[in-house]
């Protein structure tokens, strides 16, 4: 059960990406000679109208948008550059394959808020506002209150309170700038957090929320959607920002095993409190892992969407298109680079499964 509930959150979060490329292609006249669900031997298979062929595979883990030439297999005597020279995209309006790129990663993070609408329906996501100040904790001694609402952590606006845990959590006891507003009058302070032994993290000492569940609107439901889909898009970046700047290494890289591993482990934590629970913590990973592919997919690496854009950018500011053989070799290499990625991605998995 657990296996089967890792791929379907994945294939749907995929399919989504890719059903956004071909959405809006479509829309835009841009040839696509095949849309596939899974890979391996084709199981069904049936065309369009517009000449789309659609098919579901064998092994149901992905799916992808083919644009004509250029993904549909070429002669051994055409190369990389004449592809990319000849293919339909290439040759759409740039503007048009600009909407076209963008569109996987915004349905990406547009299926996170759909699920984040579901989500908010159970479970209750306070706002800063501060209901209890532990009198030995830091937020105490720097003078915060009851009722304060806490407006920034060192700068990063923070809505919702897994906002400020989380920024608490990830300055490792540094001293933390807060501004919190009282009476609608805004304060800063400076708080050192304290090591909390029996959560194993730091902690400034307040909490949040009421212990019963708030009735929510429709509008509430549709803002905390938002503001919660914000939080993940934050903690991606954060996430990068502590492997590069040391924080984190590639060991804590999880790829499509390492979810599937996290997967089963909320599942484990979460049967034990009913039906109700299990769907809800998985709709919370899957959340958190679409907004992570559509936000991963934006980054500038050549092979991501994120490259692509740079290429589409550079040809809307030039006014022509760049050198198809450079474009080629950059996309090659960037290929490897991420086929080498996710060798060692997968290897990290591998291991945790045997060290876990």
């Amino acid at each position: 059960m657990k296996i089967i509930i890792g791929i379907v959150i994945l294939a749907v979060i995929i399919i989504t990406h890719e059903f956004g490329h071909y959405l809006i292609a479509r829309i835009n006249g841009i040839e696509v000679v095949e849309f596939t669900i899974g890979f391996g031997p084709k199981l069904i298979g049936w065309k369009t109208k517009s000449g789309t062929k659609f098919s579901v595979r064998l092994i149901m883990l992905g799916a992808a948008c083919v644009f004509d030439d250029l993904d549909a297999g070429v002669d051994e005597d055409t190369d990389i550059a004449t592809m990319i020279a000849n293919s339909s995209f290439r040759k759409a309006n740039v503007w048009s394959r600009i909407a076209t790129t963008l569109a996987g990663p915004f349905f990406n993070l547009l299926l996170a808020f759909v699920l984040g609408l579901f989500l908010m329906n159970y479970i209750d996501m306070p706002d800063t506002t501060i209901t209890e100040v532990m009198k030995d904790g830091a937020a105490y001694a720097a003078g915060i209150t009851e009722g304060d609402k806490i407006i920034s952590v060192n700068g990063s606006r923070c809505y919702l309170y897994p906002e400020v845990s989380t920024a608490v959590e990830l300055g490792y006891g540094k001293p933390l700038t807060i501004v919190y507003e009282r009476d609608g009058v805004r304060q800063k302070v400076e708080v050192i957090p304290k090591m909390n032994n029996e959560y194993g993290r730091f902690m400034i000492g307040v909490t949040f929320g009421g212990q019963e569940p708030v009735q929510k609107g429709a509008i509430d439901i549709v803002k905390s959607s938002y503001l919660y889909v914000r939080y993940m898009v934050k903690m991606t970046f954060s996430s990068f920002r502590m492997l590069f700047s040391g924080q984190a290494n590639v060991g804590d890289i999880a790829g499509p095993v390492g979810a599937a591993q996290i997967v089963g482990e909320e599942y484990d934590s979460a049967k034990e409190m009913g039906a109700l629970a299990v769907v809800v913590s998985m709709l919370n990973i899957a959340l958190l892992l679409s907004a992570n592919i559509g936000i991963v997919n934006l980054f500038p690496i050549p092979a991501f969407d994120g490259g692509k854009l740079l290429f589409l950018l550079y040809e809307a500011i030039r006014g022509k298109p760049a050198d198809a053989k450079v474009e080629g070799t950059i996309q090659l290499v960037g290929v490897g680079l991420l086929l080498a990625l996710l060798v060692l991605v997968m290897y990290n998995d591998i291991s945790r499964l045997f060290v876990g």
